[in-house]
C-alpha cells in the first residue's frame, strides 16, 4: 500500500444534496478490541473464549476518533484482507487500519451503503445510475439490478442482498438480479437503513420520517427461517431522533445503534424500544455526523467493539467510535442481554 497525502482525496467532493441524505446546514484506538476478559492485545484477537456480560457495557463511548486514511461517503465495508473500502467522492479507496491507502476503483461516483459477498465481490447501491452494482476484487464492474434505487444494504446469512429503498425492503439475488419483497411496507415513513438481530429472527428498520424535523420511528419486523417477514412491521421506538436515520447496526447484546441526521445524535435502542442518546455530534456543527454504520471485524486492527461511520460532511473521512460491545457477528456467549 502507498501512503498518499490526505488532502488529495478531497479534491472532487460531491455536494451534500445527493440521494440518501438532505443538505446539511453549516456542515463543513488501538488495533485490538477489548470486548471480553481474555483480550491480550493481539492483532487478530477474536475475544470469544470468555462470555461477554452485557451488564458491564458502557453507556457512553469508550473513545471517539477520526481516522487518518479511510474514506467513506454513505457506506463502508471491510474485505477479507482487512482493508476498508469507501468513497472519497470520486473514487473507491481502500485503506488499512494504520492509514495506508490506495485508489481501488477510480472515476466512481459516491455510492450509498455497500457490503461484501461471501466470495469476495463488493456490492453497492449506486443511485447515480440507479441500481445495484457488483465489483470484483480486480475492479471489474457489473450491474446486478439496474432499476433498484435504494440506500440501505446488507448481505444476509443466505448470501443474498437485502436493500431498503423505493418504499420497501427487498431481497435480491446477486447472481441473476431476481428480486422479491421481504415485507409489506404500509407506513408513510420511508424505510432507509436496517440490520438483522443477532439470531436473524428480527429486522430493525430505520426510517426517513414523513416530514422534515418530525419524529423518526424505528420499526421492527419478525422474520421466519426463510428471512421473510411473518407479520407487518411495527413501531419499536416512536421517536429515535428527529426524522432521518442514516444507519442501523446491532451489537452482540441486541442493542441497536442508530445515527439520526436532524438531531445529530447516535442513539442506542434496546430490543424493547427503550432508547438513550449514546453520542452527540451537534457540538461540532454537524461535520462529525456519521452515516452507514458498521462494526469492525476484530481482524487487521479493526476493533470488534467499535463502530465505523463515514462522514460526508467532513471530507468523507471515517470515524471510529469504540462502544465497548462487539457487533452481532461476535461468536462468543452473551450474558445478561436486554430482553425484547
Amino acid at each position: 500500500m502507498r501512503k498518499v497525502l490526505v488532502t488529495a482525496l478531497s479534491l472532487f467532493l460531491l455536494p451534500a444534496l445527493i440521494v440518501g441524505c438532505p443538505t446539511r446546514p453549516g456542515g463543513g484506538g488501538g488495533g485490538d478490541d477489548d470486548a471480553a476478559t481474555d483480550d491480550d492485545d493481539a492483532t487478530d484477537d477474536d475475544d470469544a473464549t470468555e462470555p461477554f456480560d452485557c451488564s458491564t457495557a458502557p453507556t457512553t463511548p469508550v473513545s471517539v476518533r477520526v481516522m487518518d486514511g479511510p474514506r467513506g461517503y454513505h457506506g463502508l465495508a471491510i474485505d477479507d484482507d482487512g482493508l476498508m473500502v469507501g468513497s472519497d467522492g470520486n473514487s473507491l479507496v481502500k485503506s488499512d487500519y494504520d492509514g495506508d491507502w490506495s485508489v481501488f476503483l477510480p472515476g466512481v461516483p459516491a455510492f450509498e451503503q455497500m457490503a461484501y459477498l461471501p466470495g469476495g465481490d463488493l456490492v453497492a447501491n449506486d443511485n447515480n445510475d440507479g441500481g445495484i452494482v457488483r465489483i470484483t476484487p480486480q475492479g471489474g464492474r457489473s450491474t446486478v439490478r439496474p432499476d433498484r434505487w435504494a440506500y440501505g444494504l446488507r448481505v444476509g446469512p443466505d448470501g443474498l442482498l437485502y436493500t431498503a429503498g423505493n418504499g420497501q425492503v427487498s431481497r435480491v439475488n446477486p447472481d441473476d438480479g431476481a428480486i422479491e419483497t421481504v415485507m409489506n411496507w404500509t407506513s408513510p415513513d420511508e424505510p432507509h437503513a436496517f440490520d438483522f438481530s443477532r439470531d436473524h429472527s428480527r429486522m430493525y428498520v430505520g426510517t426517513v420520517a414523513n416530514g422534515i424535523d418530525s419524529e423518526s420511528p424505528l420499526y421492527v419486523v419478525d422474520l421466519g427461517e426463510d428471512l421473510v417477514a411473518t407479520g407487518e412491521p411495527r413501531v419499536l421506538a416512536p421517536a429515535v431522533g428527529a426524522g432521518w436515520q442514516d444507519g442501523v447496526a446491532v451489537d452482540a447484546c441486541g442493542w441497536i445503534l442508530v445515527p439520526d441526521f436532524w438531531s445529530e445524535t447516535l442513539f442506542r435502542v434496546a430490543p424493547n424500544g427503550d432508547h438513550t442518546a449514546f453520542h452527540d455530534w451537534s457540538a461540532g456543527g454537524g461535520a462529525g455526523y456519521g452515516h452507514g454504520v458498521i462494526f469492525g471485524t476484530g481482524e487487521a486492527g479493526w476493533r470488534r467493539d467499535a463502530l465505523y461511520l463515514p462522514m460526508p460532511y467532513d471530507d468523507n473521512r471515517v470515524q471510529e467510535i469504540v462502544v465497548g460491545v462487539p457487533g452481532r457477528e461476535w461468536p462468543g456467549e452473551v450474558l445478561n442481554a436486554p430482553t425484547p
